[in-house]
Parts: structure tokens; C-alpha cells; sequence
């Protein structure tokens, strides 16, 4: 072994203490990017592998009423890969026990053919008209977020004030839909005071005088297709009907929550770990500094001997890396550990 590999030793054995703050430090810094970055990167592939497997759409819009007769005329407009018509309407919920003020989302849901967008996977309990009750109360499909923060397991019964009367609906399932991974009004998620029930759109559209007619439409475009161009297309179109603005998926409300939750998580993961290494950089170089200053003796010795400067340099500069090494093996660690944890979260 090299005089200085040895002397390399011996500086690291005397120094133990500081040597290992400074990697735990490095440690975190980089357990900190592994956790937030990687956690990042599979919760966008989750979400893009779940919007693919769910045919989120792309284009949305809403009008007050317009006929299904004007369902091709949009198929046909230019960029359109395929659209889908229903019928929405936001309620007021009454739950047994709760006193506090509960909106909920109607969306009319065909119960004899799947969606062939925005789809709705059964997460508990069945889907529509699989086993009818033999009672009055409407069949609904729960999004899971808001049946799991109130408690409503299948079998529940609630009110709905629909169109001016009180119905009572049973829920038969918990079900999830990328059109809601997150939903809420205002921009804001609200898993206890907002929830989106589905049922059947014959139900829905005999309660609103809606038969024959829609109020939402979503719209897939087809590859490569201008998106301002379609909504262009499809505003125009729908204006007579009572239409509002339509808007595109980064719009979307859900979507744009999840979206900024990412992001949020991308920006934390940078800032924080750069805070923990920029510390680390600078122990390590009072601590260098400190130890070249105290060995300024041996430094001169050395050099005496017949060492260059540059020999010299590089025995220092291996103490750091083997520092940093240390520091980055333990990061590594921690950081498939907390990674794994962070996205199950």
C-alpha cells in the first residue's frame, strides 16, 4: 500500500465522527432525489397508464341542452376521433348522521354498455342493475375517495333533493374514473363534501325532462389534431345551445389538481436534497480546509520527499470521494426505501 493510501486511513480513522455526519448528510440529500423523483416519475406513469386504460378524454365541454341528433355533427367535426354525450347535475346529498352541507355530481350512466370514455372501474360491491332491489330507491355507483371518507358502504341508503323532489338512493358499488381521481369544486379537492354519483341516464334524464337530450359532451381527438382548433370548432357549434366554454384536459379540474400534486412533489424533491447537499458541500470543505491546514508540516515533508502537487491534491480529494461514496450508498439505500413508501402513500 502507497504511503499516501495509508496516510488516507489513518486521516479517516481519526476523523470517523465528522466523516460520517458529512455522509449521513450526503446521504439525505440524495436519498431525498431518489425518494421525491422516483416516487415523481411512477406516480406520472400510473397516471398515464390508468387515463390510457380509462379512455380519459381530451376535450370538454358543457352546454344547458342540446338534441343527441347533434351527436354525428360533432363526430364529424375536423380532429375528432370520437365523442360521447350524457347528462350531469349537481345535487344536494343528504347522508344519515351528517348535518353538514354534501354536494354530489349526477352523471347518467348507461347501464347495459360500458363508457367508451371516461370509464368506470367497480372497486367494491357490483355495478348497475347486476341484482335489482325489488325498491324504489335508485340504484348509484359511488366515486371510492367519498364513500370511503363518510363510511358509505354498499347497501347505504341516502337522499338526493333531484329536480325539487327527494329520492332516495341505494349505493351498490365504489368505483373509480379518471375523469375524478381528484374531485372538488373551486380548484380545491374535497373528498367529504363532494362526491360523484353515477346511475342510470333513464333515471336521470326522466327526472331532469332530459330524454333525447344532453348537457355534457367529451370529445377524443384523433392523433396529431389540434386541440385549440377542435375547441374552437366545438364552442362555435354548441354556442347555440346554451354552450360554455369548453376547455381541454389541462383544464380539467381533476386532472389540474393531480397535475400541480406532481408537480409540487417534482419541486420538493429538488429544492430540499440541493439544501442537504449544498450543506454537505460546505462541511466538507471546512473540514478539508482544517485538515490541510493542521497538516501543513506534513504537506511540507511530503513534498521534500519528492511528492508533487498534483499527488498531493488527489490524496486529498480521495478522503472527499470516499466520503461522497459512503454518503451516496447509504442515499442509495435510503432512498429505494422511503421510495417505495412515498408512492404507496
Amino acid at each position: 500500500m502507497r504511503a499516501l493510501d495509508r496516510k488516507l486511513l489513518r486521516d479517516l480513522r481519526l476523523m470517523w465522527s465528522q466523516a460520517l455526519t458529512i455522509a449521513l448528510v450526503v446521504a439525505c440529500g440524495m436519498g431525498g432525489f431518489l425518494t421525491t423523483l422516483s416516487a415523481v416519475d411512477s406516480l406520472a406513469l400510473a397516471r398515464d397508464a390508468f387515463y390510457a386504460e380509462g379512455r380519459f378524454a381530451d376535450v370538454f365541454a358543457s352546454v344547458k341542452r342540446a338534441p343527441l341528433a347533434l351527436e354525428p355533427r360533432l363526430r364529424e367535426l375536423p380532429g375528432v376521433l370520437d365523442v360521447q354525450t350524457r347528462i350531469e347535475h349537481l345535487v344536494r346529498l343528504e347522508l344519515p348522521g351528517v348535518d353538514d352541507p354534501v354536494l354530489g355530481q349526477l352523471i347518467g350512466l348507461e347501464p347495459r354498455s360500458a363508457p367508451r370514455m371516461n370509464r368506470v372501474f367497480i372497486q367494491r360491491g357490483r355495478d348497475l342493475g347486476e341484482q335489482p332491489t325489488g325498491t324504489r330507491a335508485i340504484e348509484v355507483l359511488l366515486s371510492a375517495g367519498f364513500a370511503e371518507a363518510r363510511g358509505l358502504e354498499p347497501g347505504t341508503r341516502l337522499t338526493a333533493l333531484i329536480n325539487g323532489r327527494q329520492r332516495e338512493l341505494v349505493v351498490v358499488g365504489w368505483v373509480l374514473s379518471p375523469e375524478y381521481i381528484f374531485a372538488g369544486l373551486g380548484g380545491l379537492p374535497d373528498m367529504r363534501g363532494f362526491g360523484v354519483v353515477w346511475l342510470d341516464r333513464e333515471q336521470l334524464a326522466g327526472a331532469y325532462d332530459m330524454r333525447g337530450a344532453f348537457n355534457r359532451v367529451s370529445i377524443k381527438l384523433a392523433p396529431g389534431a389540434s386541440e385549440a382548433a377542435v375547441i374552437a370548432e366545438l364552442s362555435q357549434v354548441l354556442q347555440p345551445y346554451g354552450g360554455r366554454e369548453a376547455y381541454g384536459r389541462a383544464d380539467q379540474t381533476s386532472h389540474a389538481m393531480l397535475d400541480a400534486e406532481i408537480k409540487e412533489q417534482q419541486v420538493l424533491g429538488t429544492l430540499l436534497p440541493v439544501i442537504f447537499l449544498g450543506v454537505a458541500a460546505f462541511l466538507l470543505n471546512v473540514v478539508v480546509s482544517r485538515l490541510v491546514a493542521t497538516q501543513r508540516e506534513q504537506v511540507a515533508a511530503l513534498k521534500a520527499l519528492g511528492y508533487p502537487n498534483r499527488n498531493i491534491a488527489v490524496h486529498y480529494l480521495k478522503l472527499v470521494l470516499v466520503i461522497v461514496s459512503l454518503g451516496l450508498l447509504l442515499g442509495i439505500a435510503l432512498g429505494k426505501t422511503l421510495g417505495v413508501m412515498m408512492t404507496g402513500l
